[in-house]
């Protein structure tokens, strides 16, 4: 052991479930790795978001801990956690899930989800709130 960790960083959907291998691989042989993955974003998680899986059950049981980062302030001391997580006791693999309206401003997510100027509908209410 060398005392460091292994990082992969993958967009969401296919990025994420092309590496279950690897993780499998490093959860055998107790090695501690940080899997970051983009997700959808949190408005959109379960109603069919392009890329949405549910990817934290995807690696329950492969990893030694899977979390999803809900704010911005969250997102460095999750981190931090995850790595002490990977490397203490038995090493191994870590999941931490970053929601493209964690990562990106208002006015990005707004138009990778459609949003419009005009507040019409529920939706739309949603997604200028």
């Amino acid at each position: 052991p060398t005392g460091r960790i292994g990082v992969a960083t993958v967009t969401a959907g296919p990025g994420v479930t092309n590496t279950v291998t690897a993780i499998k691989n490093a959860q055998m042989a107790e090695s501690p790795v940080l899997l970051i993955g983009g997700a959808a974003a949190s408005l959109q998680k379960g109603r069919g978001a392009l890329q949405d899986i549910d990817q934290l059950s995807l690696f329950k049981t492969l990893c030694k801990a899977c979390v999803s980062v809900r704010a911005v302030r969250d997102i460095v001391p999750t981190l931090r956690k995850a790595i002490a997580t990977a490397q203490s006791g038995t090493p191994g693999p870590v999941f931490v899930e970053l929601p493209i309206d964690v990562l990106y401003p208002f006015h990005v997510v707004e138009k990778e989800i459609g949003g419009t100027k005009s507040a019409r509908g529920l939706r739309g209410k949603m997604v200028q709130w």
